[in-house]
């Protein structure tokens, strides 16, 4: 944060007394410059911190996209889980299924098998009780003939092609059964290993999104810290702006003493540097109140002894600052325009060029005081060809040397 001193909102009684009017004005106005000059640091400052923000933001903005497609990819990765789960459970519902259907298909064939069983022991009884043979040449007692009996009986148009059929089908259904079963089994195992796979990746991605939320934490924070510090400076700066009106107000107050104060110099009177001359105004050709200043030697004329007056002007200006003029205007002025060839756009007409004699310069108020530049002889004039009030201050007598002038006076 950058450091304040509230300035005193009153000069001190003592001071007043041991300074003029003039310097009450040039301390205040210091003042004010000093309190812009700070306002000017806050806002730099401000300024930083705004960008520091908009960087932050950024940083943020930035996240929040990788955020999202961080939580784009899990969302994906959840629902892929959730479709190997479902296929799993249907896996799991299919092998059950075949496993009932196995079961099942034993107990059918252990029923057929127990049924097979059963009707030979009873052909081979009847064979061996009653004699029965329908084949000649064959008696009970020549048991050799047994098979024969078994191929030739009804064991063989019922067992054989109906039991042994059966059996025979069974397990092949059995045997293909035991294929799927064992399909299901594979296929489960490769969506349990996928399942697998997907929660790695789902388990990571989350870990790369909790990342980039806690930078955008940070980001948070740091913005948050920079608004707060901007803030801080906003309130300094309206603290500032409370102090400039009040010592605003005290220049003011001065300002309108010494305008108050002011006696005219008489024409052709000897002045010193910084007596105060005329007032500010906007007399002749002008667009608002401000000091047409120029400065030349012994001839006044363009192309004669005009000069550039920032060259002949002292420090505590808009120009210059190496001669030994004294400015014609006190505390803060803007340099309006400048002295030379320049150029206007002129509403329906077009460029207008001109030759600028001197230097335009403005103060606040409008009327401002105006201060004699060096020595010399006051020359008032009325321009009755543009109703232009100025003075021309001569350094000699006869007006030979360095004369300045001053145009667009409201009172002289």
């Amino acid at each position: 944060m950058i450091a304040i001193s509230i300035l005193p909102l009153f000069l001190p009684l003592g001071r007043v007394n041991a300074q003029t009017l003039e310097e009450q004005l040039a301390d205040l106005q210091n003042q004010i410059a000093q309190i812009q000059n700070q306002k000017g640091s806050i806002q730099a400052e401000i300024d930083a911190q705004n960008y520091t923000i908009m960087g932050y933001n950024s940083q943020i903005s930035a996240l929040y996209g990788e955020a999202q497609v961080y939580q784009k990819s899990i969302d994906e990765t959840e629902l892929q889980i959730k479709q190997i789960q479902l296929t799993i459970e249907k896996i799991n519902a299919d092998i059950a299924t075949k496993e009932s259907e196995i079961a099942k298909n034993k107990a059918i064939i252990a029923d057929l098998e127990k049924e097979s069983k059963k009707r030979i022991d009873e052909s081979y009884m009847k064979f061996r009780m009653l004699g029965a043979n329908t084949e000649v040449g064959s008696n009970l007692l020549f048991t050799s003939n047994i098979n024969s009996y078994f191929k030739n009986s009804q064991y063989k148009e019922v067992i054989q092609n109906d039991t042994n059929n059966s059996l025979i089908e069974l397990a092949k259904l059995k045997a293909d059964l035991e294929v799927k079963k064992k399909e299901l089994d594979e296929q489960f195992v490769e969506q349990k290993r996928q399942q697998d796979l997907v929660n790695v990746k789902s388990e990571d991605l989350k870990t790369k999104k909790g990342e980039v939320d806690a930078k955008m934490a940070v980001f948070y924070a740091k913005a948050a810290e920079a608004q707060a510090i901007s803030g801080q400076y906003q309130n300094t700066i309206a603290v500032l702006n409370e102090q400039q009106a009040h010592v605003s107000a005290q220049s003011n107050y001065i300002q309108q003493e010494i305008m108050n104060s002011y006696v005219p110099a008489d024409n052709g009177q000897y002045v010193v540097a910084g007596t105060y001359i005329a007032q500010q105004g906007c007399t002749g050709l002008c667009t608002g109140p401000h000091l047409h200043f120029m400065v030349c030697i012994d001839n006044c004329n363009v192309g004669g002894g005009l000069q550039n007056p920032c060259d002949y002007l002292g420090p505590g200006g808009v120009c210059g600052g190496g001669g030994s003029l004294q400015w014609p205007l006190r505390g803060s002025f803007t340099l309006n325009s400048g002295y030379g060839s320049r150029c206007f756009w002129w509403d329906g007409v077009g460029n207008y060029c001109d030759f600028h004699t001197g230097i335009d310069i403005a103060a606040s108020p409008w009327n401002a005081p105006v201060f004699a530049a060096h020595d010399g002889y006051v020359h008032k004039f009325w321009d009755d060809g543009y109703g232009a009030h100025y003075i021309i201050l001569c350094q000699n007598v006869n007006c030979s040397g360095l004369k300045t002038g001053y145009w667009h006076l409201s009172t002289f």
